[in-house]
């Protein structure tokens, strides 16, 4: 049985507490960054090919400034270069817990068509810096109609969702082995209806066409063995248990049927989920500028942490172990790709931190 959201902008809104102040962490002039992510008392940003080529990972530094990491060739992309060698347009990032930065590349300059052959994950030891695993992805099942997304650990295995066709690659860590599966699936795709609406424009791409991102959010839940995950925008948040995803002898068709919807969010429009340790779910609230907050105890209601006029587009949440929700705000609704052609940004783009609990 899934359980309905209140997520209407007066359902279940509550005042934010004192503690919850919204703080500034950095400004970007250049480049448009997509997710920030804490770890080990060090801060990390992605930041997607989209408008162009950029560095693809920089630390954040406490003073607002960063620079690229691990500062060598990866983050030296530049049409013409060697592909597999570089970030090329980094859609995610993803600490794995031991010591170890995940960068995931879409290898998708200008969130177009991926380039076959240079889509991949690379492993990164924030420590040192030293690349330790690159797993690039065959042409056959990551062709240039497909999107790297989001990835989350479980064990020896990593899942990671793609948002163009709809799927997900199951990793296994041991061996970097991997399988697609769910392509298309209807679970995996955007309803018709899901097109999202900010500051009073329907998003659409340059041809007219409704923007539709499929398969793309994923997050485990209190039950560390039931893995979460849902379409950008989607109404629906489902769960399975990750034993499903894991057993290579099931088939699309039984992996379905174990697969069931958890929360039935019908808006605002999502576009990031993070879980906190005590169970309680922030949604980032593209449609009201914000962060939204559901406490386990809520039988489904949530309320609004923060929200302001400049939040735009707030993505990609991460909570660090301190406490503190970590996103960007990154106006992808001004963009000429999703603007209708024009570029309505106001640059800077900006990067925050709210403080969710002691």
């Amino acid at each position: 049985m899934s359980t309905k959201l209140s997520l209407s902008p007066d359902a279940g809104t509550a005042a934010p507490q004192p503690s919850s102040e919204l703080i500034e962490i950095a400004r970007s002039p250049d480049f448009l960054w997509n997710g920030a992510v804490a770890t080990g008392g060090r801060l990390f940003a992605s930041m997607p090919g989209w408008l162009g080529p950029t560095p693809g990972v920089v630390e954040v530094f406490p003073d607002g400034s960063f620079k690229p990491f691990p500062g060598n060739h990866w983050n030296e992309w530049a049409e013409g270069k060697d592909p597999t060698q570089h970030f090329v347009d980094v859609n995610s990032i993803i600490p794995d817990g031991k010591g170890n930065l995940w960068v995931l590349d879409a290898a998708a300059p200008h969130f177009a068509t991926a380039i076959e052959g240079a889509v991949k994950v690379v492993q990164i030891s924030i420590e040192t810096g030293e690349t330790k695993r690159v797993i690039i992805f065959d042409p056959k099942t990551a062709h240039s109609g497909t999107r790297l997304a989001h990835m989350r650990f479980h064990g020896d295995h990593a899942f990671m969702a793609e948002s163009k066709e709809g799927s997900f690659y199951v990793i296994d860590l041991r061996d970097n082995s991997y399988r697609r599966i769910l392509v298309g699936h209807p679970l995996m795709r955007c309803e018709p209806e899901d097109v999202p609406i900010m500051e009073g424009r329907k998003i659409t791409l340059l041809n007219g066409k409704p923007m539709y991102i499929h398969n793309d959010l994923l997050e485990f839940g209190s039950d560390p063995d039931t893995l979460y995950f849902m379409c950008l925008f989607g109404r629906k948040i489902f769960k399975t248990h990750v034993d499903t995803f894991k057993d290579p002898s099931l088939t699309d068709s039984e992996i379905a049927s174990r697969v069931s919807v958890a929360f039935d969010v019908g808006g605002p429009w999502v576009a990031g989920i993070c879980r906190d340790r005590d169970g309680t779910w922030y949604l980032t609230d593209a449609e009201n500028n914000g962060i939204r907050r559901i406490r386990p105890d809520s039988n489904g209601a949530s309320e609004m942490v923060v929200s302001r006029p400049d939040l735009v587009w707030p993505i990609t949440p991460s909570i660090s172990t301190d406490g503190y929700v970590h996103f960007t705000a990154s106006q992808l609704n001004r963009v000429p790709m999703f603007s209708g052609g024009g570029n309505l940004v106001e640059r800077p783009w900006h990067m925050f931190k709210i403080k969710v609990r002691d």
